[in-house]
């Protein structure tokens, strides 16, 4: 698991990508190969970010729930909608779908934390 340290103020360009700080790459360097889910919080409008090795271990978690218990199934839907797979791009940027920008009404200025 990846504890990070720290708030980043970072900003979107129009194309929805992200550049990340160098302190924040430095703390993500020994997964930055594996990639991440982007995903929509459940209760918030703001998006989460996993690196793909706590995603995986999270949906065995996830699961194992009986998805024939409806709030289950409500909590498994919720939890999972939105979900992508990214990958930081040749200059070290994170591109947000336009999807989840709207989601999480992101324009320009985006905090980390």
């Amino acid at each position: 698991m990846v504890n990070l340290i720290g708030t980043y103020e970072c900003k979107a360009d129009a194309k929805g990508r992200l550049v990340l700080s160098s302190a924040l790459k430095k703390q993500l360097s020994p997964i930055l190969q594996d990639g991440f889910v982007l995903k929509r919080s459940v209760f918030q409008p703001c998006l989460e970010l996993y690196p793909m090795s706590e995603w995986n271990t999270l949906m065995k978690k996830v699961n194992k729930l009986n998805r024939f218990i409806k709030k289950n199934n409500d909590f498994i839907r919720r939890f999972t909608a939105g979900v992508k797979i990214i990958e930081l791009d040749g200059s070290g940027r994170l591109l947000i779908p336009k999807d989840l920008q709207i989601f999480a009404g992101i324009t320009k200025n985006v905090v980390l934390s």
